[in-house]
């Protein structure tokens, strides 16, 4: 995992640049009422915690990758607190969050020891947020983009690969409720590079693959004409959440 973090480290500004931000109407999914300190796991340049901010409450940005973490008060524009640490081991006291939200992270995260901590970390009757954003396929040059990014995995953890779903049969927590949000993140042709070379397996992969990876990707945009003349790009996103619940 060491080497994941260092990955994503190194492309911090890529990450920043590439990575989408979240809907707003993602929060009314939220059970924010009686949420007095929301804690977020794997928060990286801090994309989702600029959304949580905005609710007013405190606020804990937890990530492991310093020049991630070192990234978030610009990102957010407001007062969080932010903790260098992984999710399986954080440091804070038992029963410290009223919502646990967990944004495009969970399939890195140890199963095992990361859960364990989530159900610590959460008072009896606390929410756990697990949200997505998951590329567009339906759009047919974003589908070519995922296929393109599939053929280069190397057996990387991915969202798709589905182990992360074990959450949603965990004794220890109740599923609640699962939403669907779809939005634009509103780029450019670089915006499309920096989302690409912000995953992990491309930034691990040897040069001359990044080379063919970049060539894919402006073979790509060559070859949509909403992409190949166009100043700014609207790429397309669904935004799942899926709400859970600790079991007393």
């Amino acid at each position: 995992m060491a080497a994941v973090v260092d990955r994503f480290g190194s492309r911090a500004n890529e990450y920043a640049a590439g990575r989408p931000e979240y809907p707003d109407a993602v929060l009314d999914d939220l059970p924010l009422r009686d949420a007095r300190v929301i804690v977020e796991l794997g928060a990286g340049t801090g994309k989702f915690t600029r959304t949580l901010a905005r609710t007013g409450k405190r606020v804990i940005a937890v990530e492991p990758s310093k020049p991630m973490a070192d990234r978030i008060p610009a990102e957010v524009g407001a007062p969080v607190e932010v903790l260098i640490a992984a999710a399986e081991s954080v440091p804070l006291p038992d029963a410290t969050a009223d919502l646990v939200c967990v944004a495009t992270a969970i399939h890195w995260f140890d199963y095992g020891p990361a859960t364990a901590e989530i159900h610590r970390l959460l008072r009896p009757g606390g929410h756990l947020a697990v949200i997505f954003n998951r590329r567009d396929e339906r759009v047919p040059w974003v589908a070519a983009l995922s296929k393109m990014l599939d053929s280069h995995t190397h057996g990387a953890p991915r969202r798709s690969r589905g182990q992360w779903k074990a959450i949603l049969s965990d004794p220890r927590f109740r599923l609640v409720k699962e939403t669907k949000h779809d939005f634009a993140q509103r780029t450019t042709q670089q915006g499309i590079y920096d989302r690409v070379f912000s995953t992990s397996y491309i930034i691990a992969s040897p040069p001359a693959e990044q080379d063919r990876v970049r060539a894919e990707v402006a073979a790509i945009i060559a070859g949509e004409p909403t992409l190949r003349d166009a100043e700014r790009v609207d790429f397309p996103y669904v935004t799942e959440l899926h709400l859970l619940q600790r079991v007393p």
